[in-house]
């Protein structure tokens, strides 16, 4: 009887973790579409490769099918798997990860893998994918740099999040990425 309860136990817990986990997957070929909410569903996340600066898609076809397609969506305005959006500028993926008072985005790749259980979050230190924008829809520039400095810098109501990024010895992404959270 004790073994039957702990199974029925284990088997619980592993059926909600899993009942968590949202794969869908939607592209948006415009930032209209994106903000219209009109996308393509393409049912279920199951992957990524991004070779040669083209970034593909993998989804699962039916629901108890183990078919699989891939979608090019290297020159698309962004994705979404669950609720996480990706944005797509110059053919890299970028994660939104905050909107306030500007837009903040990380290594779309690295989140990626993250899904596909792949990696850890220490891989979003890969490369200078930290980034910035006005808005959904405008211009993205590396932050921080000095040009994310000369864009947003003299604006009074950023002035926080750049004095906090200052003062970081270290600008790694989760320690940059406290700084947005604490001035966005």
């Amino acid at each position: 009887m004790k073994h039957l309860l702990a199974l029925l136990l284990f088997v619980g817990i592993s059926f909600q973790t899993i009942a968590k986990d949202d794969y869908s997957l939607v592209v948006y070929d415009t930032y209209e579409d994106y903000k219209a909410g009109k996308g393509q569903s393409l049912y279920e996340f199951m992957g990524f490769d991004w070779t040669l600066g083209v970034l593909h898609l993998y989804y699962k076809v039916e629901r108890k099918g183990k078919d699989e397609l891939r979608k090019n969506v290297t020159n698309l305005y962004g994705f979404t798997v669950g609720d996480q959006f990706y944005r797509i500028v110059k053919g890299k993926p970028y994660r939104v990860l905050m909107e306030g008072k500007l837009v903040y985005y990380e290594n779309g790749l690295a989140h990626l893998n993250m899904l596909v259980g792949k990696e850890d979050e220490g891989l979003v230190e890969q490369g200078d994918w930290h980034v910035i924008s006005e808005n959904l829809n405008s211009d993205v520039v590396e932050f921080p740099s000095e040009k994310a400095k000369k864009t947003f810098g003299e604006r009074a109501d950023l002035q926080g999040l750049f004095e906090c990024v200052e003062k970081l010895k270290k600008r790694k992404t989760e320690k940059v990425r406290d700084c947005v959270k604490e001035n966005n």
